[in-house]
């Protein structure tokens, strides 16, 4: 019997997760610290940045405080709302960041190795759809192809 594609897709998903974490681990990382550092750039809320991230604000809490402790983010009051809380990256979470982002590149280059440039063309084509097919309000969903 035919494995269903939606549990291909999920179990692949989540073992790729785990071996790029394992991978960002070894140089002082994490695979959701390598997300909050590269979408704070321009000091977001918390809640631009959960949005970012597709997770709760309270999740994203509990990873800032982490970060926050070990001097790679600072939370910051927004000037003009003293309600916003704005994160900002310290000059060792830039170089934290740049860390990983070699790492991410490396990983990417033997993912990469592993198919062929039409192969990547095309699971790269079908992720976005399937991204996009997930990510929009079922009003508005469209199931073209090309």
């Amino acid at each position: 019997m035919q494995e269903f594609l939606g549990r291909q897709i999920g179990r692949t998903g989540k073992v790729s997760q785990a071996w790029f974490d394992a991978r960002l681990a070894e140089h002082g990382g994490s695979l959701i610290g390598w997300i909050v550092l590269n979408n704070i750039e321009h000091e977001p809320s918390q809640r631009e940045l959960a949005a970012r991230m597709f997770i709760e604000a309270p999740t994203l809490v509990a990873h800032l405080d982490r970060l926050e402790r070990d001097g790679f983010v600072e939370r910051r009051r927004d000037e003009d709302d003293r309600r916003v809380v704005r994160i900002a990256i310290t000059p060792a979470g830039r170089r934290l960041r740049d860390r990983l982002r070699g790492v991410a590149m490396t990983c990417d280059a033997e993912i990469r190795s592993l198919l062929s440039e039409n192969e990547q063309r095309v699971l790269e084509r079908a992720l976005g759809r399937l991204h996009a097919y997930f990510t929009t309000p079922d009003g508005e969903r469209t199931r073209g192809h090309g």
